[in-house]
């Protein structure tokens, strides 16, 4: 039995430390190797973050999502690729955003670095919001202001006209791009019994996934944004109005999208998972 203890927690630390491997030898090779070649190494930047996050909850608790889900921790990766694309096509109405050096690339080659990269979005996100969730303050938030919303298709209908405005008057409208697949997602998610922030959490005033999701989503974007600049190919931003005081290439309001950013993520991954997604938030 010890001999099985000591197998299984040298099986953890190399969970932990290849992910730490991977993340710090991309990150270098990304800031120190000359022309294109950051669509090599951000997929494995990420894998890194994901794996070492995913490794302290290992340490910490005993337990984590890849740990938790085997083999079908990789839907969350498959699963990201559709939802980042819905948001590439939705920028070409809005054109808040675009990729410097994208020309290097054909179709073919754009499209598979791209969706690899893609890839990692939602298990990223999902995997810190658990870590957070598991700080000592965070559980303490046990009890805060409760949000009484009812009526699950007037909050449907609410998405729908958000997404109609969005796609009729983009320059106007651009920040419900971040925020009308929660409010088509969350109804849907009532309708089959599945876990909702609109009609479950907040009712009953526990806070505690929402503010774990933004903390996790805004680590992760500090990230995105961080590894971001200076490589190459990269993003940059056009946004209207709000558009100054950058922070890397993101000027400072646009972090404000990533919290209902978090909330749709993870309503769309409960929505797609057959039975209770396995997120400990």
């Amino acid at each position: 039995m010890r001999e099985k203890c000591v197998q299984e927690d040298a099986c953890l630390r190399i969970h932990f430390y290849l992910g730490i491997g991977l993340l710090v030898s991309s990150w270098v090779a990304n800031r120190l190797l000359e022309g294109a070649r950051t669509h090599y190494f951000f997929f494995f930047l990420w894998l890194g973050y994901i794996l070492t996050i995913d490794g302290i909850l290992v340490l910490k608790r005993g337990d984590s999502p890849l740990r938790r889900m085997g083999i079908s921790y990789l839907f969350l990766f498959l699963l990201s690729i559709p939802f980042w694309w819905l948001f590439e096509g939705i920028n070409l109405r809005m054109h808040n955003w675009e990729y410097v050096g994208s020309h290097q690339f054909g179709p073919i080659s754009y499209f598979l670095f791209a969706s690899l990269s893609f890839s990692t979005v939602i298990p990223a996100v999902l995997t810190t919001a658990e870590w957070v969730r598991h700080w000592q303050w965070v559980d303490r938030l046990k009890k805060a202001k409760a949000l009484h919303i009812s009526s699950k298709k007037g909050v449907f209908v609410l998405g729908l006209i958000c997404l109609l405005l969005l796609l009729s008057f983009p320059t106007i409208f651009y920040p419900f791009c971040w925020i009308f697949l929660f409010l088509l997602t969350e109804p849907l998610n009532a309708v089959f019994k599945k876990r909702t922030f609109l009609f479950g959490d907040l009712k009953r005033g526990d806070w505690r996934a929402v503010i774990s999701l933004w903390i996790g989503v805004l680590i992760c974007g500090l990230c995105w944004e961080l590894w971001n600049w200076q490589s190459d190919p990269r993003w940059v931003y056009n946004i209207p109005y709000l558009g100054f005081f950058p922070l890397f290439e993101m000027p400072i309001m646009g972090y404000l999208g990533y919290l209902p950013f978090a909330l749709e993520l993870f309503s769309l991954s409960n929505l797609f998972w057959k039975g209770k997604l396995p997120i400990d938030l």
